[in-house]
């Protein structure tokens, strides 16, 4: 645990040993009453491993849907590789949506989504495809 105003002065130092010594830190505030856990991606990965998406690949003459339907989203293109880029860009607005107003979906049935979210922002951007698809378990179904 670290104080606030000490992890502020020596942000630096906080970030290397949480990123590179893979270190994670809570950061309190105000005597302990306001806490927040620091943790690197590598970490963050780890522990959401569990967190895997379940997308169903939909062909129908020429055109590609790829859902999660657990999310209410649908992504869409002319081959999978497209669908699933397609889902990438509307599960990316949704998990920005999502975080930059948990106060409201924490409230929601929507809440179990936050794990699933955090794993797929934490994941660089050019391995997000492959993240949805990591399990080689996307049913492909004919429309």
């Amino acid at each position: 645990e670290i104080e606030f105003t000490r992890a502020k002065a020596a942000l630096s130092e906080v970030m290397t040993e949480v990123v590179h010594r893979q270190h994670p830190k809570v950061i309190d505030r105000n005597g302990g009453r306001e806490r927040a856990l620091l943790i690197g991606g590598e970490v963050a990965e780890a522990a959401l491993a569990g967190y895997r998406f379940a997308p169903e690949v939909i062909l129908d003459e020429g055109e590609v849907t790829v859902r999660l339907s657990e999310f209410g989203l649908l992504g869409f293109g002319e081959t999978v590789d497209e669908a699933i880029s397609d889902l990438v860009a509307e599960l990316d607005a949704y998990a920005e949506r999502f975080l930059g107003d948990y106060a409201f979906y924490r409230r929601t049935n929507r809440a179990q989504h936050l794990p699933y979210l955090l794993r797929f922002k934490i994941t660089p951007p050019e391995r997000r495809p492959a993240l949805l698809l990591e399990d080689s378990r996307a049913q492909a179904t004919a429309g």
